[in-house]
């Protein structure tokens, strides 16, 4: 009967051990799983913040026709300029 007693002891222990590690590693996991949800948000952040930059070259183009439609109404409308 000895024998049979210590069996379940050592069982339960280890069952303990199983649990407890199991317990820890679920903690672990979440923690984790919070501190990717923090990352994901501050790429998205990112992303949003930066996405204007992708507008820059039709912005550039943009401001280009401007500047050059101001330079021909500034020549026609100069004094003396082409009539």
């Amino acid at each position: 009967m000895n024998g049979w007693i210590l069996g379940f002891v050592i069982g339960a222990v280890v069952a303990v051990v199983v649990v407890a590690v199991l317990l820890m590693m679920i903690a672990g996991v979440r923690q984790t799983a919070e501190k990717a949800e923090a990352i994901l948000a501050g790429l998205n952040d990112a992303r949003d913040g930066t996405a204007p930059l992708w507008q820059l070259g039709a912005t550039a183009k943009t401001a280009e026709r401007i500047v050059a439609a101001a330079a021909s109404a500034r020549t026609s409308l100069t004094p003396g300029g082409p009539a």
